[in-house]
């Protein structure tokens, strides 16, 4: 006797929209703190060149003069640096600069001896404090504690739409990761950080070669006789492998590359019963701060500062969510005609640049920043440097349980 399933294919579709005003001109974001935007992998530039873990100045030759290995107190020639020619200087003892690997110069006029700034220095020691963190990457297989351990402890406890528990780690929004456990153990993992690797995949690859370290994507994930589309396309694709479910996500606006990585392990995702989670106050309230926090982990790793929480813009952007959920419109002019700016006025938000950024239809509030990043009016939103502050809204919309999320950013007056 054959007994053939009937499979029911679905597939949800996804909108954003963004706008932003400003008042007066535009000013440029205060400078970031010395560590913001500075991870393992960073290259600290100096007036166009490397500046070199260890390097503390460079010299320029002047006049052509002798190079010297240093032997205890004697020293030997080994060759002339010709005039034109630079060097990066990495230790110094009276009256000689060394190049590194025991060769030194004499430093007299015939030499032009530079250094960087001591925030250029202080951003190398920022790199140096990051490799050594890298140095314990997060691995599937670790514990909670282990993750402790690695990571430090979670900022955040928030619900998600597995039915678990997003458990948020970031120093400083540095080292982004957000995890679930399951029984102590990692059920499923999302992450900006370019030191966690999962089947030869990371962060800051190329999207060609992806396919070539998990195969070809798979098509949809089956929940009883629902095969739910997954998408797979220039932004983002899903894997299987090995018990879990990868999504990689690509960052169009810089040539293709892995910006992020979801592993979702099938005892996670088949908790969740359909394409969305079910909702309830906390998931919106989750939804409302994970999206926070992934716009300042985007901001930090950009080398911009991180926005501060504003309750007046989460009112303003909660309210419109819940607009446009209840009234089945979607729009940044409500049906009353009151466009964002009116909204955020009468939120009592008084600003000199504001701008908002609409999004439906994505099932959590990873996918819908992921989505939100590729589209380029609203990444300049969300990498503005007009902006100090964010609130953040989300609406499940009765009956298709589809989330309406609105982003009000502002700089107040």
């Amino acid at each position: 006797m054959n007994v053939k399933r009937k499979l029911l294919k679905v597939a949800a579709s996804a909108f954003m929209l963004s706008t932003a005003f400003y008042l007066a001109p535009a000013e440029k974001g205060k400078a970031a703190e010395l560590c913001t935007g500075i991870s393992a992998g960073s290259v600290v530039q100096w007036d166009g060149e490397e500046l070199k873990l260890g390097q503390i100045g460079r010299l320029i030759v002047i006049q052509d003069t002798p190079l010297f290995k240093l032997n205890d107190d004697s020293r030997q020639f080994t060759r002339i640096l010709k005039a034109g020619e630079t060097y990066r200087i990495y230790a110094f003892k009276p009256g000689m600069l060394s190049v590194g690997g025991g060769y030194y110069v004499d430093r007299d006029a015939r030499v032009n001896y530079e250094t960087p700034s001591k925030t250029k220095l202080g951003q190398l020691e920022c790199k140096k404090t990051a490799i050594a963190e890298s140095k314990t990457p997060v691995e599937l297989t670790d514990s909670r504690t282990s993750i402790i351990d690695k990571l430090g402890t979670e900022k955040r406890i928030s619900a998600n739409e597995y039915g678990t528990s997003w458990y948020t780690y970031q120093k400083a929004y540095r080292n982004f990761y957000m995890i679930s456990y399951v029984n102590g153990k990692i059920g499923a993992l999302y992450t900006m950080d370019s030191g966690f690797q999962i089947g030869n995949v990371k962060v800051g690859m190329a999207r060609d070669s992806i396919k070539a370290a998990l195969g070809n994507p798979v098509e949809g994930i089956l929940k009883g006789d629902i095969s739910y589309s997954t998408r797979n396309d220039s932004e983002q694709e899903t894997f299987y492998r090995n018990g879990f479910y990868i999504t990689v996500f690509y960052d169009i606006h810089n040539y293709g590359k892995v910006t992020a990585l979801q592993v979702v392990s099938s005892d996670v995702e088949n908790r969740k019963a359909g394409f969305y989670g079910p909702s309830s106050t906390s998931l919106q309230q989750a939804f409302e701060l994970q999206l926070f926090d992934l716009v300042n982990a985007e901001r930090v790793r950009k080398g911009l500062p991180a926005l501060a929480w504003s309750e007046k813009a989460r009112a303003s952007s909660r309210s419109h969510s819940l607009d446009m959920a209840a009234n089945n419109f979607f729009s940044h002019t409500n049906l009353r005609g009151q466009d964002p700016f009116e909204r955020m006025r009468a939120s009592g938000i008084v600003y000199q640049a504001a701008g908002e950024n609409i999004a439906m239809g994505y099932a959590s509030s990873i996918l819908a920043h992921e989505g939100l990043m590729n589209s380029l009016g609203h990444r300049k939103n969300i990498l503005s440097g007009s902006y100090s502050y964010l609130g953040t809204g989300v609406q499940f919309q009765a009956g298709t349980m589809r989330p309406y999320y609105t982003q009000n950013f502002y700089k107040p007056y």
